[in-house]
Protein backbone atom coordinates (compact mmCIF):
# COMPACT_ATOMS: atom_id res chain seq x y z
CA UNK A 1 0.00 0.00 0.00
CA UNK A 2 1.43 3.36 -1.06
CA UNK A 3 0.50 6.48 0.93
CA UNK A 4 1.25 10.13 0.24
CA UNK A 5 0.39 12.95 2.65
CA UNK A 6 -0.21 16.54 1.56
CA UNK A 7 -0.90 19.53 3.77
CA UNK A 8 -4.24 21.19 3.08
CA UNK A 9 -4.19 23.47 6.13
CA UNK A 10 -2.66 23.37 9.62
CA UNK A 11 -5.59 21.17 10.69
CA UNK A 12 -6.24 19.17 7.50
CA UNK A 13 -4.26 16.54 5.62
CA UNK A 14 -4.92 15.00 2.23
CA UNK A 15 -4.26 11.26 1.97
CA UNK A 16 -3.43 9.83 -1.44
CA UNK A 17 -3.58 6.05 -1.12
CA UNK A 18 -3.00 3.28 -3.64
CA UNK A 19 -3.92 -0.31 -2.75
CA UNK A 20 -2.36 -3.08 -4.91
CA UNK A 21 -4.78 -5.20 -6.96
CA UNK A 22 -3.68 -8.40 -5.20
CA UNK A 23 -5.00 -7.09 -1.88
CA UNK A 24 -8.17 -5.74 -3.52
CA UNK A 25 -8.78 -9.14 -5.10
CA UNK A 26 -8.21 -10.92 -1.79
CA UNK A 27 -10.76 -8.70 -0.06
CA UNK A 28 -13.26 -9.26 -2.87
CA UNK A 29 -12.79 -13.00 -2.56
CA UNK A 30 -13.25 -12.87 1.21
CA UNK A 31 -16.45 -10.84 0.89
CA UNK A 32 -17.93 -13.20 -1.72
CA UNK A 33 -17.05 -16.24 0.39
CA UNK A 34 -18.81 -14.71 3.42
CA UNK A 35 -21.81 -13.83 1.26
CA UNK A 36 -21.97 -17.37 -0.18
CA UNK A 37 -22.31 -18.82 3.33
CA UNK A 38 -25.48 -16.91 4.09
CA UNK A 39 -27.25 -16.24 0.79
CA UNK A 40 -29.92 -18.51 -0.67
CA UNK A 41 -30.77 -18.41 -4.37
CA UNK A 42 -33.29 -20.54 -6.17
CA UNK A 43 -31.67 -23.53 -7.84
CA UNK A 44 -28.57 -23.55 -5.64
CA UNK A 45 -27.81 -25.15 -2.33
CA UNK A 46 -26.83 -22.81 0.51
CA UNK A 47 -23.08 -22.15 0.37
CA UNK A 48 -22.81 -23.50 -3.20
CA UNK A 49 -23.78 -20.43 -5.23
CA UNK A 50 -21.03 -19.78 -7.84
CA UNK A 51 -19.15 -16.50 -7.53
CA UNK A 52 -20.15 -15.53 -11.08
CA UNK A 53 -23.82 -15.69 -10.07
CA UNK A 54 -23.17 -13.72 -6.88
CA UNK A 55 -21.38 -11.06 -8.93
CA UNK A 56 -24.39 -10.68 -11.21
CA UNK A 57 -26.83 -10.33 -8.32
CA UNK A 58 -24.77 -8.61 -5.63
CA UNK A 59 -21.77 -7.20 -7.50
CA UNK A 60 -22.60 -3.51 -7.09
CA UNK A 61 -23.28 -3.85 -3.37
CA UNK A 62 -20.11 -5.89 -2.78
CA UNK A 63 -17.97 -3.37 -4.68
CA UNK A 64 -19.32 -0.51 -2.54
CA UNK A 65 -18.68 -2.42 0.67
CA UNK A 66 -15.16 -3.41 -0.41
CA UNK A 67 -14.34 0.17 -1.47
CA UNK A 68 -15.50 1.48 1.92
CA UNK A 69 -13.46 -1.18 3.71
CA UNK A 70 -10.33 -0.39 1.68
CA UNK A 71 -10.71 3.30 2.49
CA UNK A 72 -10.95 2.53 6.21
CA UNK A 73 -7.92 0.23 6.01
CA UNK A 74 -5.95 2.80 4.03
CA UNK A 75 -6.85 5.55 6.47
CA UNK A 76 -5.76 3.52 9.49
CA UNK A 77 -2.54 2.46 7.80
CA UNK A 78 -1.73 6.05 6.83
CA UNK A 79 -2.55 7.35 10.30
CA UNK A 80 -0.30 4.72 11.88
CA UNK A 81 2.59 4.99 9.44
CA UNK A 82 2.69 8.81 9.42
CA UNK A 83 1.62 9.28 13.06
CA UNK A 84 -1.37 11.39 12.12
CA UNK A 85 -3.33 12.61 15.12
CA UNK A 86 -6.63 12.34 13.27
CA UNK A 87 -9.74 13.70 14.95
CA UNK A 88 -12.30 12.85 12.27
CA UNK A 89 -13.20 10.17 9.79
CA UNK A 90 -11.74 10.60 6.28
CA UNK A 91 -13.88 12.57 3.81
CA UNK A 92 -13.97 11.20 0.27
CA UNK A 93 -15.74 13.30 -2.37
CA UNK A 94 -16.67 10.33 -4.54
CA UNK A 95 -16.37 6.62 -3.88
CA UNK A 96 -13.83 5.27 -6.42
CA UNK A 97 -14.79 2.32 -8.62
CA UNK A 98 -13.03 -1.03 -8.33
CA UNK A 99 -11.54 -2.03 -11.68
CA UNK A 100 -10.34 -5.56 -12.29
CA UNK A 101 -6.56 -5.89 -12.40
CA UNK A 102 -5.95 -2.28 -11.35
CA UNK A 103 -4.85 -0.80 -8.01
CA UNK A 104 -7.57 0.82 -5.97
CA UNK A 105 -6.75 4.52 -5.49
CA UNK A 106 -8.49 7.16 -3.47
CA UNK A 107 -7.97 10.64 -2.05
CA UNK A 108 -9.38 11.65 1.30
CA UNK A 109 -9.18 14.70 3.53
CA UNK A 110 -8.93 14.18 7.27
CA UNK A 111 -8.94 16.67 10.14
CA UNK A 112 -6.00 16.51 12.54
CA UNK A 113 -5.10 18.11 15.82
CA UNK A 114 -2.31 19.99 14.12
CA UNK A 115 1.00 21.04 15.57
CA UNK A 116 0.60 23.33 18.56
CA UNK A 117 3.57 25.52 19.42
CA UNK A 118 2.67 27.65 22.45
CA UNK A 119 4.30 31.06 22.72
CA UNK A 120 4.53 33.90 25.24
CA UNK A 121 3.27 31.83 28.15
CA UNK A 122 5.97 32.86 30.63
CA UNK A 123 5.68 36.22 32.32
CA UNK A 124 1.97 36.76 31.67
CA UNK A 125 0.53 39.68 33.62
CA UNK A 126 -2.32 38.52 35.83
CA UNK A 127 -4.41 40.15 38.55
CA UNK A 128 -5.75 38.49 41.66
CA UNK A 129 -8.06 39.94 44.28
CA UNK A 130 -6.62 40.27 47.78
CA UNK A 131 -7.68 37.90 50.51
CA UNK A 132 -10.00 39.74 52.89
CA UNK A 133 -12.16 38.30 55.66
CA UNK A 134 -14.70 40.56 57.32
CA UNK A 135 -15.86 40.06 60.91
CA UNK A 136 -19.41 39.83 59.52
CA UNK A 137 -18.46 36.69 57.63
CA UNK A 138 -17.21 35.06 60.82
CA UNK A 139 -20.40 36.12 62.63
CA UNK A 140 -22.52 34.58 59.85
CA UNK A 141 -20.53 31.36 60.04
CA UNK A 142 -21.09 31.21 63.80
CA UNK A 143 -24.85 31.72 63.37
CA UNK A 144 -24.97 29.03 60.68
CA UNK A 145 -23.15 26.64 63.01
CA UNK A 146 -25.57 27.40 65.83
CA UNK A 147 -28.59 26.81 63.56
CA UNK A 148 -26.99 23.58 62.41
CA UNK A 149 -27.08 22.34 66.02
CA UNK A 150 -30.66 23.39 66.63
CA UNK A 151 -32.61 20.98 68.85
CA UNK A 152 -36.38 20.41 68.83
CA UNK A 153 -37.63 20.54 72.41
CA UNK A 154 -41.06 19.84 73.95
CA UNK A 155 -43.22 22.97 74.49
CA UNK A 156 -43.88 23.34 78.22
CA UNK A 157 -44.30 27.03 79.03
CA UNK A 158 -47.13 28.03 76.68
CA UNK A 159 -50.34 26.80 75.07
CA UNK A 160 -50.18 28.58 71.69
CA UNK A 161 -47.87 27.99 68.73
CA UNK A 162 -45.10 30.47 67.92
CA UNK A 163 -42.80 31.23 64.99
CA UNK A 164 -40.04 29.23 66.68
CA UNK A 165 -42.05 26.01 66.43
CA UNK A 166 -41.93 22.97 64.17
CA UNK A 167 -45.30 21.22 63.85
CA UNK A 168 -46.34 17.81 62.62
CA UNK A 169 -49.89 18.29 61.35
CA UNK A 170 -52.62 16.32 59.66
CA UNK A 171 -54.21 18.21 56.74
CA UNK A 172 -57.54 17.55 55.06
CA UNK A 173 -59.77 19.70 52.87
CA UNK A 174 -59.86 21.23 49.41
CA UNK A 175 -57.67 23.45 47.25
CA UNK A 176 -59.79 24.93 44.53
CA UNK A 177 -61.89 22.07 43.19
CA UNK A 178 -59.45 19.40 44.35
CA UNK A 179 -59.55 17.31 47.51
CA UNK A 180 -56.50 17.18 49.74
CA UNK A 181 -55.54 14.56 52.31
CA UNK A 182 -55.81 13.36 54.82
CA UNK A 183 -52.02 13.78 54.77
CA UNK A 184 -49.41 14.32 57.48
CA UNK A 185 -46.74 16.96 56.90
CA UNK A 186 -44.10 18.80 58.93
CA UNK A 187 -44.27 22.59 59.05
CA UNK A 188 -41.45 24.85 60.27
CA UNK A 189 -43.26 28.07 61.13
CA UNK A 190 -40.04 30.10 60.94
CA UNK A 191 -39.03 29.00 57.43
CA UNK A 192 -41.32 30.97 55.11
CA UNK A 193 -39.22 30.20 52.04
CA UNK A 194 -40.26 26.55 52.43
CA UNK A 195 -43.94 27.31 52.93
CA UNK A 196 -46.18 24.64 51.39
CA UNK A 197 -49.00 27.15 50.76
CA UNK A 198 -48.75 30.95 50.89
CA UNK A 199 -50.09 32.16 54.22
CA UNK A 200 -50.11 28.74 55.90
CA UNK A 201 -47.41 29.58 58.45
CA UNK A 202 -49.16 32.75 59.56
CA UNK A 203 -52.46 30.84 59.84
CA UNK A 204 -50.85 28.21 62.08
CA UNK A 205 -49.07 30.71 64.35
CA UNK A 206 -50.84 31.57 67.61
CA UNK A 207 -53.28 28.64 67.62
CA UNK A 208 -53.52 26.01 70.41
CA UNK A 209 -50.70 23.51 70.28
CA UNK A 210 -53.27 20.71 70.68
CA UNK A 211 -55.63 22.08 68.00
CA UNK A 212 -57.93 19.57 66.31
CA UNK A 213 -59.59 20.19 62.95
CA UNK A 214 -58.61 23.84 63.16
CA UNK A 215 -60.17 25.64 60.14
CA UNK A 216 -57.79 27.45 57.78
CA UNK A 217 -59.00 29.52 54.84
CA UNK A 218 -56.36 30.73 52.36
CA UNK A 219 -56.55 32.61 49.08
CA UNK A 220 -53.89 31.37 46.69
CA UNK A 221 -52.47 32.71 43.44
CA UNK A 222 -53.68 30.98 40.27
CA UNK A 223 -51.80 27.80 39.47
CA UNK A 224 -49.82 27.76 42.68
CA UNK A 225 -46.99 25.23 42.41
CA UNK A 226 -48.22 23.35 45.46
CA UNK A 227 -51.34 22.09 43.71
CA UNK A 228 -53.31 21.68 40.45
CA UNK A 229 -50.67 19.51 38.80
CA UNK A 230 -53.36 17.75 36.84
CA UNK A 231 -55.62 20.79 36.23
CA UNK A 232 -56.02 21.64 32.58
CA UNK A 233 -58.90 24.12 32.87
CA UNK A 234 -57.21 27.04 31.10
CA UNK A 235 -60.35 29.19 31.35
CA UNK A 236 -59.47 29.85 34.98
CA UNK A 237 -55.72 30.38 34.57
CA UNK A 238 -55.81 33.88 36.10
CA UNK A 239 -58.41 33.33 38.81
CA UNK A 240 -57.25 33.07 42.45
CA UNK A 241 -58.00 29.82 44.23
CA UNK A 242 -59.22 29.19 47.72
CA UNK A 243 -57.94 26.59 50.13
CA UNK A 244 -60.32 25.33 52.82
CA UNK A 245 -58.44 23.10 55.21
CA UNK A 246 -58.82 21.46 58.60
CA UNK A 247 -55.56 21.17 60.53
CA UNK A 248 -54.92 18.84 63.46
CA UNK A 249 -51.60 19.27 65.28
CA UNK A 250 -50.11 15.84 66.02
CA UNK A 251 -46.89 17.13 67.56
CA UNK A 252 -45.45 20.55 68.37
CA UNK A 253 -41.81 21.25 69.19
CA UNK A 254 -39.93 24.49 69.72
CA UNK A 255 -36.55 25.09 68.17
CA UNK A 256 -33.76 25.59 70.65
CA UNK A 257 -30.70 27.25 69.16
CA UNK A 258 -27.73 26.77 71.51
CA UNK A 259 -26.22 29.80 73.22
CA UNK A 260 -22.86 30.99 72.01
CA UNK A 261 -20.68 30.11 74.97
CA UNK A 262 -17.67 27.98 75.83
CA UNK A 263 -19.85 24.90 76.41
CA UNK A 264 -21.19 25.14 72.87
CA UNK A 265 -17.66 25.51 71.47
CA UNK A 266 -16.55 22.38 73.29
CA UNK A 267 -19.67 20.46 72.21
CA UNK A 268 -18.92 21.14 68.52
CA UNK A 269 -15.22 20.35 69.11
CA UNK A 270 -13.96 23.70 67.86
CA UNK A 271 -11.64 24.51 70.74
CA UNK A 272 -12.28 25.56 74.33
CA UNK A 273 -13.50 29.14 74.12
CA UNK A 274 -15.62 31.37 71.87
CA UNK A 275 -12.42 33.04 70.73
CA UNK A 276 -11.10 29.63 69.67
CA UNK A 277 -14.29 29.11 67.66
CA UNK A 278 -13.91 32.46 65.89
CA UNK A 279 -10.31 31.67 64.99
CA UNK A 280 -11.26 28.20 63.76
CA UNK A 281 -14.09 29.50 61.54
CA UNK A 282 -11.90 32.32 60.27
CA UNK A 283 -9.31 29.73 59.23
CA UNK A 284 -12.01 27.77 57.40
CA UNK A 285 -13.14 30.90 55.55
CA UNK A 286 -9.53 31.76 54.72
CA UNK A 287 -8.94 28.29 53.32
CA UNK A 288 -12.10 28.41 51.21
CA UNK A 289 -11.41 31.92 49.89
CA UNK A 290 -7.77 31.14 49.18
CA UNK A 291 -8.81 28.13 47.11
CA UNK A 292 -11.35 30.25 45.25
CA UNK A 293 -8.82 33.01 44.52
CA UNK A 294 -6.26 30.46 43.32
CA UNK A 295 -8.90 29.02 41.00
CA UNK A 296 -9.69 32.48 39.64
CA UNK A 297 -6.02 33.15 38.91
CA UNK A 298 -5.62 29.79 37.16
CA UNK A 299 -8.68 30.56 35.04
CA UNK A 300 -7.20 33.95 34.22
CA UNK A 301 -3.93 32.30 33.22
CA UNK A 302 -5.73 29.91 30.88
CA UNK A 303 -7.75 32.74 29.37
CA UNK A 304 -4.60 34.79 28.77
CA UNK A 305 -2.78 31.77 27.31
CA UNK A 306 -5.59 31.27 24.80
CA UNK A 307 -5.70 34.99 23.97
CA UNK A 308 -1.96 34.93 23.18
CA UNK A 309 -2.18 31.74 21.08
CA UNK A 310 -5.17 31.80 18.72
CA UNK A 311 -4.33 28.42 17.20
CA UNK A 312 -6.60 26.87 14.55
CA UNK A 313 -8.85 24.07 15.80
CA UNK A 314 -10.35 21.24 13.75
CA UNK A 315 -14.14 21.59 13.36
CA UNK A 316 -14.54 17.98 14.54
CA UNK A 317 -12.99 18.92 17.88
CA UNK A 318 -15.24 21.94 18.21
CA UNK A 319 -18.27 19.72 17.52
CA UNK A 320 -17.07 17.37 20.23
CA UNK A 321 -16.67 20.31 22.61
CA UNK A 322 -20.20 21.53 21.83
CA UNK A 323 -21.57 18.05 22.55
CA UNK A 324 -19.64 17.89 25.83
CA UNK A 325 -20.96 21.27 26.98
CA UNK A 326 -24.50 20.27 25.96
CA UNK A 327 -24.28 17.11 28.06
CA UNK A 328 -23.03 19.15 31.02
CA UNK A 329 -25.94 21.54 30.57
CA UNK A 330 -28.38 18.62 30.45
CA UNK A 331 -26.97 17.27 33.72
CA UNK A 332 -27.01 20.65 35.48
CA UNK A 333 -30.53 21.59 34.35
CA UNK A 334 -32.04 18.14 34.74
CA UNK A 335 -32.82 18.00 31.02
CA UNK A 336 -33.74 14.64 29.46
CA UNK A 337 -30.46 12.93 28.59
CA UNK A 338 -32.05 10.79 25.87
CA UNK A 339 -31.73 13.66 23.40
CA UNK A 340 -28.11 13.86 22.28
CA UNK A 341 -28.86 16.13 19.31
CA UNK A 342 -27.83 19.72 20.06
CA UNK A 343 -30.50 22.18 18.87
CA UNK A 344 -29.23 24.58 16.18
CA UNK A 345 -29.84 27.72 18.22
CA UNK A 346 -28.04 26.21 21.22
CA UNK A 347 -25.19 24.97 19.01
CA UNK A 348 -24.40 28.51 17.85
CA UNK A 349 -24.57 29.72 21.45
CA UNK A 350 -22.15 27.01 22.67
CA UNK A 351 -19.75 27.11 19.70
CA UNK A 352 -17.52 30.00 20.80
CA UNK A 353 -17.09 28.71 24.34
CA UNK A 354 -16.41 25.19 23.03
CA UNK A 355 -13.76 26.56 20.65
CA UNK A 356 -12.00 28.32 23.53
CA UNK A 357 -12.28 25.17 25.66
CA UNK A 358 -10.53 23.07 23.02
CA UNK A 359 -7.89 25.72 22.37
CA UNK A 360 -7.16 25.76 26.08
CA UNK A 361 -6.86 21.97 26.29
CA UNK A 362 -4.55 21.76 23.27
CA UNK A 363 -2.36 24.58 24.55
CA UNK A 364 -2.08 23.12 28.05
CA UNK A 365 -1.05 19.76 26.58
CA UNK A 366 1.51 21.49 24.36
CA UNK A 367 2.99 23.44 27.29
CA UNK A 368 3.12 20.24 29.35
CA UNK A 369 5.02 18.47 26.55
CA UNK A 370 7.37 21.40 25.98
CA UNK A 371 8.16 21.78 29.69
CA UNK A 372 8.16 18.02 30.33
CA UNK A 373 5.52 18.31 33.05
CA UNK A 374 4.33 14.88 34.18
CA UNK A 375 2.11 13.37 36.85
CA UNK A 376 3.97 10.69 38.80
CA UNK A 377 2.31 7.56 40.14
CA UNK A 378 2.79 8.84 43.68
CA UNK A 379 0.83 11.99 42.71
CA UNK A 380 -2.06 9.78 41.63
CA UNK A 381 -1.92 7.90 44.93
CA UNK A 382 -1.97 11.18 46.86
CA UNK A 383 -5.04 12.38 44.96
CA UNK A 384 -6.82 9.06 45.51
CA UNK A 385 -6.06 9.36 49.23
CA UNK A 386 -7.57 12.87 49.23
CA UNK A 387 -10.71 11.62 47.48
CA UNK A 388 -10.98 8.73 49.92
CA UNK A 389 -10.65 11.13 52.86
CA UNK A 390 -13.38 13.41 51.47
CA UNK A 391 -15.69 10.43 50.99
CA UNK A 392 -14.67 8.82 54.29
CA UNK A 393 -13.86 5.58 52.49
CA UNK A 394 -10.78 3.31 52.43
CA UNK A 395 -8.21 4.27 49.82
CA UNK A 396 -8.19 0.71 48.50
CA UNK A 397 -11.91 0.92 47.71
CA UNK A 398 -11.52 4.23 45.83
CA UNK A 399 -8.53 2.90 43.88
CA UNK A 400 -10.45 -0.27 42.96
CA UNK A 401 -13.37 1.87 41.77
CA UNK A 402 -11.12 3.98 39.53
CA UNK A 403 -9.44 0.84 38.16
CA UNK A 404 -12.78 -0.86 37.51
CA UNK A 405 -14.25 2.15 35.71
CA UNK A 406 -11.06 2.94 33.73
CA UNK A 407 -10.91 6.43 35.22
CA UNK A 408 -7.24 6.59 36.15
CA UNK A 409 -6.17 7.92 32.75
CA UNK A 410 -8.76 10.68 32.94
CA UNK A 411 -7.63 11.51 36.48
CA UNK A 412 -4.01 11.68 35.33
CA UNK A 413 -5.04 13.94 32.40
CA UNK A 414 -6.93 16.28 34.72
CA UNK A 415 -4.03 16.44 37.18
CA UNK A 416 -1.56 17.16 34.39
CA UNK A 417 -3.63 20.13 33.23
CA UNK A 418 -3.81 21.38 36.82
CA UNK A 419 -0.03 21.10 37.00
CA UNK A 420 0.40 23.16 33.83
CA UNK A 421 -1.93 25.87 35.13
CA UNK A 422 0.05 26.04 38.36
CA UNK A 423 3.26 26.26 36.29
CA UNK A 424 1.82 29.21 34.34
CA UNK A 425 0.75 31.04 37.50
CA UNK A 426 4.11 30.52 39.19
CA UNK A 427 5.86 32.07 36.18
CA UNK A 428 3.38 34.90 35.75
CA UNK A 429 3.58 38.46 37.08
CA UNK A 430 0.67 38.43 39.52
CA UNK A 431 -0.56 41.73 40.94
CA UNK A 432 -3.07 42.09 43.76
CA UNK A 433 -5.96 44.43 43.02
CA UNK A 434 -9.65 44.71 43.73
CA UNK A 435 -11.54 43.47 40.68
CA UNK A 436 -13.70 45.78 38.61
CA UNK A 437 -17.43 45.25 39.25
CA UNK A 438 -17.89 43.48 35.91
CA UNK A 439 -14.88 41.23 36.56
CA UNK A 440 -16.13 40.42 40.05
CA UNK A 441 -19.52 39.41 38.68
CA UNK A 442 -17.86 37.27 36.01
CA UNK A 443 -15.67 35.58 38.64
CA UNK A 444 -18.73 34.86 40.77
CA UNK A 445 -20.59 33.41 37.76
CA UNK A 446 -17.55 31.32 36.88
CA UNK A 447 -17.32 29.97 40.42
CA UNK A 448 -21.03 29.09 40.36
CA UNK A 449 -20.68 27.39 36.99
CA UNK A 450 -17.61 25.43 38.12
CA UNK A 451 -19.46 24.29 41.25
CA UNK A 452 -22.48 23.21 39.23
CA UNK A 453 -20.31 21.35 36.74
CA UNK A 454 -18.45 19.62 39.55
CA UNK A 455 -21.76 18.56 41.04
CA UNK A 456 -22.95 17.27 37.69
CA UNK A 457 -19.79 15.22 37.15
CA UNK A 458 -19.53 14.02 40.74
CA UNK A 459 -18.28 15.87 43.75
CA UNK A 460 -15.30 13.54 44.16
CA UNK A 461 -14.45 13.12 40.50
CA UNK A 462 -14.10 16.16 38.30
CA UNK A 463 -12.19 14.28 35.62
CA UNK A 464 -13.73 13.52 32.26
CA UNK A 465 -12.57 12.34 28.87
CA UNK A 466 -10.78 15.24 27.14
CA UNK A 467 -12.80 16.67 24.30
CA UNK A 468 -9.57 16.93 22.28
CA UNK A 469 -8.96 13.19 22.37
CA UNK A 470 -8.33 12.02 18.76
CA UNK A 471 -10.86 9.93 16.89
CA UNK A 472 -8.22 7.58 15.53
CA UNK A 473 -4.56 7.13 16.02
Amino acid sequence: MQVQIEDVSPIEKKLIVEVPWDHVNNVLGEMYRELSKSVQLKGFRKGKVPRSVLQQVYGKRIHVEVAERLIREGFLAAATEHELEAVSEPKVDELPAIKRGQPFSFEAVVEVRGEVVPENYVGMELTQRPLAIEDEEVDQAIEALRREHTELMPIESRDLTARTDVLTVSVEGTIGDESVGPAEIQVDLGEDEREALPGLHAALTGIPINAEEHPVELELPAHDHAHDEGDHDHDHDHEPRKASLKITIRDARQKHIPELDDDFVQDVERGQTVDDLRQSLRADIEKRKTKQIEGEVRNAALKELVARNQIPVAPALVDRGIQFRFQQLQAMMGMPSQSRQVPDDMRSHLAEAALEDIRGQLLLEAVADKEDLKVADEDIETRLSEIASERDEPVARVRAEYDRDDRLDSLRYQMRQEKVLQFLVERAIVTEAEPEPADAAAAEDSASTDAAEDAAKGADDKDSAPASEPAAE
